[in-house]
């Protein structure tokens, strides 16, 4: 025993010790090695080291290193929205099978708890950097995924908190701290990235891509809508991340990673962002190819540096630059972005020695330990939404007289209940293995996801009538919303909605509705009917997330989830188009407006809405003083007044 520990140990050593530019001389002689630098003194030293030949590869995702000056190749590539997931940077081999799988975004959103959001992501930063000592993952994880989820039909709103501004600038907020902070103030536990800036929110809708799409943005919709969650992640005074993605589409007529308005005006000199920014992968290439903003791959290579994007996931910048630098492009436009590059991997400790950084001695078995387990489960209690509960239906009792009929497509989902960008999981817990842990259970399927076959309805109903109660499992998965693909219509898919009435009206007991998805489908006809007796949302609730549906179910949990993102009626779709960036309503184009904060319409269930087990009682009472404009300006400091005054004599000129 005590060899093996040994064996494994000095393997530990041995990978994180290999291909460290600082370990030995002459490297170890000069300035970027000097710890009792600045880092900005470090890298400056380091890049005017670099030959021009060597520069070229170091522009790719897949960094091809620097030999002369032992600066291992990197894979900048790795992901991690709600845990480690498949990327080209991370590998599930040896010691490193699996990792913890989180509920998705939206799930865990859905709890409004921003200590969760800063637990995860610190979990999800241990497991990552445990990953990276045995050289089985990256230091830069390209999350989170903060775009608004402004129309029901995009396939990755299930990725994001949802559509509210302000509550996705509080999740970035933590989540980023979380992936980044930790016991040593100086190094980055693991570089986050904020993706997808700006304005990205379509996939592929009715003939127009995300390669191709030009997002028409006004000044006030990006000021109070799109950036807000931006400026939570970059700003030094809130989540201070390390890394931008910009996104495929362009904004307002130039495609986002050309867009110096966006990369270096507003983040970097308005924010104050200090990191590096990537494209989304090949987005370079749509510079020219999609957008054709530009008329040569020179121009694209220019005008992508020049905007202030650092580095190519792809391959058009390592394929053209050595061209357009003959042509005449400078070399300041390499060296710039390098600097920022290896700014981040001098943060993240690579250039440094080992000895007084205590996360390269986190190991394995970090990896979904006891803790992270419970934060996984945690996180799906209090991010499964209760929508209806007519006679306090729920909770039921676990009885071992009863017997529950488990209904539909989704009751023994597994993969699904993790959503999308995931990685190996350690267990997934379906919701009828949840269920059965309580409860004798019948199955019956009733109906595929997504087809015309009612044959099996018949069944499910027969099941039903002998059934204590029946809780059916529907909703959505990854054929229906997902990368690249957005939805056409928000009903319910298939046969679904006539399977659920039909069991509902053939039940013996109480019928309960589960619904599993990120973006919503359409209710209005399910809300309202009498069979129905109860509603849950669960989104996507990661491994454990049949577990705690169960809990929910027969009250060892009181649910406390909040809808992050507006129910709306099917018709939606048909008043406004998915190219339509627009939140305020407009008479003109049709749109009824967007998100609770907007929409004018009726809403099958809105923002925010969520029942607990728990009556809660409360009252508004007499405000006994007020304070005046008068007493809050004189309180004002004298700098922070006289630009508050000019602000609103600005405002009240205009």
């Amino acid at each position: 025993m005590k060899v093996e520990v040994f064996v494994i140990f000095t393997l530990l050593i041995s990978v994180i010790f290999a291909d460290r530019p600082c370990d030995s001389s002459p490297n170890n002689g000069y300035p970027f090695c000097d710890t009792s630098l600045p880092i900005n003194q470090r890298v400056t030293d380091l890049v005017k080291r670099i030959q021009d030949s060597d520069k070229i590869g170091l522009f790719s995702n897949t960094a091809s290193g620097v030999s002369s000056l032992s600066i291992p190749a990197y894979e900048w590539w790795s992901e991690a929205l709600h845990g480690v997931a498949d990327s080209p940077g991370v590998h599930w081999q040896g010691e490193t099978l699996f990792a913890t799988s989180f509920p998705q975004v939206c799930t865990t959103a859905a709890s409004f708890d921003t200590d969760l959001y800063n637990q995860i992501a610190s979990a999800i930063s241990t497991e990552a950097r445990a990953m990276n000592n045995v050289g089985n993952a990256g230091l830069s994880f390209w999350a989170p995924n903060l775009n608004i989820f402004r129309d029901p039909r995009w396939g990755r709103g299930q990725e994001t908190p949802g559509e509210d501004p302000y509550l996705n600038a509080q999740y970035v907020k933590n989540f980023i701290q979380g992936m980044q902070n930790g016991s040593d103030p100086n190094y980055l536990k693991v570089s986050a990235c904020c993706k997808h800036f700006a304005g990205y929110s379509l996939e592929n809708w009715q003939g127009m891509d995300r390669f191709h799409f030009n997002a028409i943005i006004s000044e006030q919709d990006l000021a109070d809508t799109y950036f807000p969650a931006f400026e939570s992640c970059i700003s030094p005074n809130s989540g201070a991340a390390s890394g931008i993605m910009c996104s495929y589409n362009a904004v307002n007529g130039i495609p986002s990673c050309a867009n110096d308005f966006l990369l270096t005006t507003t983040a970097r000199q308005k924010w104050g962002f200090e990191g590096y920014i990537t494209s989304d992968c090949d987005a370079v290439s749509d510079v020219f190819n999609s957008h054709h903003y530009t008329n040569s791959t020179d121009a694209t290579c220019s005008a992508v540096l020049s905007a202030g994007m650092d580095i190519d996931c792809g391959n058009f910048l390592p394929d053209n630059l050595p061209q357009a630098l003959k042509d005449g492009m400078s070399t300041s436009l390499l060296d710039t972005a390098l600097v920022n590059l290896f700014s981040v991997q001098m943060r993240l400790g690579m250039f440094d020695p080992l000895d007084n950084q205590p996360y390269t001695k986190l190991n394995t078995t970090v990896i979904n330990s006891k803790q992270h387990q419970k934060i996984a489960l945690v996180a799906a209690q209090e991010g499964i939404v209760l929508l209806k509960n007519d006679n306090s239906t729920l909770p039921f009792s676990a009885s071992s007289e009863e017997v529950a009929a488990v209904v539909g497509s989704n009751a023994m989902a597994h993969v699904t209940i993790q959503g999308n960008y995931y990685g190996n999981a350690p267990y997934l817990i379906s919701p009828i293995d949840g269920i059965s842990a309580y409860v004798k259970v019948n199955y019956s399927l009733g109906c595929n996801i997504n087809d015309d076959d009612k044959t099996k309805i018949a069944e499910a109903c027969e099941v039903a009538a002998m059934a204590t109660y029946t809780i059916i499992i529907a909703g959505i998965d990854q054929s229906i919303e997902s990368e690249g693909h957005d939805r056409v219509s928000i009903s319910l898919p298939g046969v679904q909605e006539e399977m659920i009435q039909a069991v509902a009206d053939c039940s013996k007991g109480p019928v309960v509705l589960v619904l599993l998805g990120g973006g919503h489908v359409d209710l209005s006809n399910i809300k309202d009917d009498p069979n129905i007796n109860a509603i849950i949302w669960a989104g996507y609730p990661g491994q454990s997330g049949g577990q705690a549906l169960a809990q929910i179910l027969y009250g060892d949990i009181s649910p406390a989830g909040r809808l992050v993102s507006t129910m709306y009626k099917s018709d939606y779709v048909n008043q406004v188009s998915m190219e339509d960036m627009g939140m305020r309503p407009n008479k003109t184009s049709g749109n009824p407006g967007r998100s609770y904060r907007f929409f004018e319409g009726e809403a099958v269930y809105e923002f925010g809405t969520g029942l607990s087990y728990t009556t809660f009682q409360f009252q508004f009472t007499n405000v006994s003083s007020f304070l005046s404009l008068q007493a809050i300006e004189s309180s004002l400091s004298d700098e922070f007044y006289t630009e508050y005054k000019a602000e609103k004599l600005g405002i009240l000129a205009a």
